[in-house]
């Protein structure tokens, strides 16, 4: 039992130490934010060529079903990238090839790297599709503009931007808009938590606090499952990475189902310090790591923003009040001192 609650308390200081605060938890690096990306038009339409917005805008993907390749201009009208009948190609002469690496103007490209020079293409997949970031389609500022600044309640269009195509001996030009949204209040999604988190330590002080404690997992599972769900789907990074953004939410719920199973089969007593491991891994994953999604009108997922931060109002709540439940029921009891013997009178 000690080695179990040394345990769960280790898990929670390499998570609260490792866990990325405030909305990093964004599957793939997709993370909440105010600024709505958008494309309105392409200019000329063409069957069978679309350009969409992915990834909440940082990333963009052509998408060409035609029986003719389409090319992405890169920042200097250079060939950049290309898809058509024959794959998914790029042009390592491109300066986009490497500038577009990261979402922050940090990666320099090499000096072999020269706009000018004739495209070497590189295949990097198959398919009739392709995804890249486009530093012009986001908002890249570290603080909110001006006018934002000054009416935070209204939308206001914050830039315009345009992906060059060539198409068929055509220059297709998609047009964008980048758009500051308001964001709700987070106090209302707080004051629901703090409200879920008293009732559970409130219901556990009672005599059906096991059946509290197994009803408590189980609304976490079921929420925390969605809530990955709907970050999965959001994002279009490989399974690979979105497992690992993921991690510690799956940790919790495998927790949470070995903790339910151990309640029914040993015992619910027994079951406390895995209940208090469980509810602290999606307490800080689920519910710490996105508080920030409460203040964010754009979030990465496939459901509504409104029901993605109920999730994650529910998985604060519900995972910080089934923690201090399972701390709770693991205190040391004081025992009672033995009624002190009273000696025999003896004649």
């Amino acid at each position: 039992m000690r080695r179990l609650v040394v345990v769960s308390l280790l898990a929670c200081g390499l998570l609260v130490a490792t866990a990325n605060p405030a909305s990093a938890h964004g599957v793939g690096g997709v993370q909440p934010t105010n600024y709505l990306t958008t494309i309105d038009a392409m200019s000329p339409p063409v069957r069978g060529l679309a350009v969409d917005v992915v990834d909440l805008g940082t990333r963009l993907r052509l998408t060409n079903t035609t029986a003719h390749d389409a090319v992405v201009l890169g920042y200097d009208q250079e060939p950049y990238l290309r898809v058509g009948p024959r794959g998914v190609f790029e042009n390592v002469k491109s300066p986009a090839t490497y500038i577009n690496q990261s979402l922050k103007l940090t990666t320099a490209p090499p000096k072999s790297a020269d706009p000018t020079a004739p495209p070497v293409w590189r295949k990097v997949g198959s398919g009739n599709s392709v995804t890249w970031h486009d530093h012009s389609a986001h908002y890249m500022g570290t603080q909110d503009p001006p006018v934002v600044q000054r009416d935070r309640s209204q939308r206001h269009v914050i830039d315009r931007y345009t992906v060059q195509i060539r198409w068929n001996g055509k220059d297709v030009v998609a047009k964008g808009r980048i758009i500051w949204v308001p964001p709700p209040s987070p106090w209302p999604y707080v004051a629901v938590a703090i409200v879920l988190a008293v009732a559970v330590v409130w219901a556990s002080r009672t005599r059906w606090w096991a059946a509290v404690l197994a009803g408590a997992l189980g609304v976490l599972v079921v929420t925390e499952t969605l809530h990955v769900v709907g970050l999965w789907g959001a994002s279009t990074e490989s399974f690979g990475k979105k497992g690992f953004e993921s991690l510690y939410s799956i940790l919790g719920i495998v927790a949470s189902l070995v903790a339910l199973w151990w309640m029914r089969r040993k015992g619910a007593e027994s079951a406390v310090p895995l209940v208090l491991l469980a509810s602290i891994f999606l307490f800080v994953a689920g519910g710490l790591a996105d508080i920030t999604s409460l203040a964010r009108s754009q979030l990465p997922t496939t459901f509504s923003p409104t029901f993605a931060r109920a999730l994650i109002t529910i998985t604060f709540g519900v995972g910080l009040g089934t923690a201090i439940a399972a701390a709770w029921r693991l205190r040391p009891t004081r025992l009672s001192a033995p009624a002190p013997r009273v000696p025999r009178a003896t004649n």
